[in-house]
């Protein structure tokens, strides 16, 4: 499993929505990626380190409150390391390389 940054790009430019998430292949990465996005309005880059932490306050069956961080010691990204992803419906997808 790999994990990746995810950005943005609206209008040509990054609009502020930087995520993270792991999959197994690029098909899995699409769809992890369209449950908060539009994959084809995204750049990614593998992630080479990161720290998360989230908590929740449960009172019962409710979740009350809920805090995140991500780790500030590693750089979060590389800036100079975004690429546009080969996704299936892409002409240039290799689907040999999916699964390399």
């Amino acid at each position: 499993m790999t994990a990746y940054y995810f950005r943005v790009i609206q209008d040509g430019k990054p609009n502020g929505w930087v995520g993270f998430v792991m999959a197994e292949t690029m098909h899995h990465l699409f769809w992890t990626i369209d449950e908060f996005v539009d994959p084809y309005a995204v750049e990614i880059q593998t992630a080479k380190t990161a720290g998360y932490c989230y908590h929740m306050a449960i009172d019962g069956d409710d979740v009350t409150n809920s805090k995140h961080e991500f780790s500030e010691h590693e750089p979060f990204f590389d800036d100079g390391k975004w690429k546009k992803p080969v996704w299936v419906t892409d002409k240039s997808f290799d689907p040999i390389e999916e699964f390399k």
